[in-house]
């Protein structure tokens, strides 16, 4: 199936009393590119979280966030980081020398200003398990990556409905000017005709020739070698959505090479019929092209 670059995915778990909650984000990109967001004391984690979405994705932007929301106090030891708390302090004090700010009423450095101070205070588990906690949570992890898979799915196959009804338009345009081309030739030929009887005196015995050259300059001018190639394109835009999976730079591929032989028909034709139709497919083909951008 086609899959969109973008989704969320979402979801929790609590392990030794605390609990973690994961989501994680993806938009259309070019590459596969993650940033991750950890608590500090899991940080070991990062590599296995980006292994883990390149795993699953090929393109996107993807953001990952994994908070603990909640800590149980029971059974854990807490302790004070006494070497951030001094240089905090001596940090304060300079401060207060420096610019003459008073702190509190006594003009020194409280319990009230440290306390507002992030990374004072160690939260430590007797029983802890850095391997069991880390398995935990990537665990959690994949479940995020699981809904994220189902919504970008779920919304690549609307893509795939609204590719395939435009893919649809092309080809029935594409089939308007393969019934219009005998019609093209036709007017070619006549036009050369009487352009050349007004321009010159032809003796009979040099009409011959003459309907000679104008069949090879009719048939420089024909454009079914082009349209048999539009059709080649839009039979592989077809099978390439059906197989699904990584398609997106193909199809953006295929589409280009269509804009490429519409181009030339719309030059060799000189038939504004046929422009008008070429008009229709490129309009279409540029609305495919926008729609490419969003799956992987």
């Amino acid at each position: 199936m086609v899959q969109s670059m973008t989704g969320f995915g979402r979801s929790e778990g609590n392990c030794g009393g605390i609990t973690y909650r994961i989501e994680v984000r993806s938009v259309n990109h070019r590459y596969c590119d993650t940033s991750v967001r950890l608590p500090d004391d899991h940080a070991r984690l990062e590599q296995r979280v980006r292994s883990a979405v390149t795993h699953k994705f090929s393109r996107g932007k993807f953001d990952v966030s994994i908070v603990r929301v909640d800590v149980s106090l029971e059974n854990v030891s807490l302790g004070l980081k006494s070497s951030s708390i001094r240089q905090y302090h001596a940090m304060l004090q300079e401060l207060s020398k420096a610019f003459n700010v008073s702190f509190n009423i006594r003009n020194d450095i409280g319990l009230s200003d440290m306390v507002a101070l992030k990374n004072l205070l160690t939260v430590s588990r007797p029983d802890s398990n850095d391997r069991e906690i880390d398995e935990f949570v990537m665990k959690i992890f994949n479940k995020s990556l699981e809904e994220l898979k189902k919504m970008r799915l779920k919304e690549g196959h609307t893509i795939y409905k609204d590719l395939e009804r435009r893919i649809g338009r092309v080809e029935s345009t594409a089939k308007r000017i393969v019934r219009h081309i005998p019609v093209v030739v036709r007017d070619m030929k006549k036009r050369y005709i009487s352009r050349v009887t007004e321009l010159s005196e032809i003796p009979v015995s040099d009409i011959e020739r003459l309907y000679r050259e104008i069949a090879i300059m009719v048939e420089r001018m024909d454009i079914t070698e082009e349209v048999v190639r539009v059709n080649s394109h839009i039979a592989q835009l077809r099978n390439k959505l059906e197989k699904g999976g990584v398609v997106g730079r193909t199809l953006d591929f295929l589409l280009q090479e269509i804009n490429r032989e519409i181009n030339t028909i719309a030059a060799k034709a000189s038939d504004i019929k046929i422009s008008q139709l070429v008009v229709e497919i490129k309009s279409e083909v540029e609305r495919i092209r926008e729609q490419v951008q969003n799956i992987e």
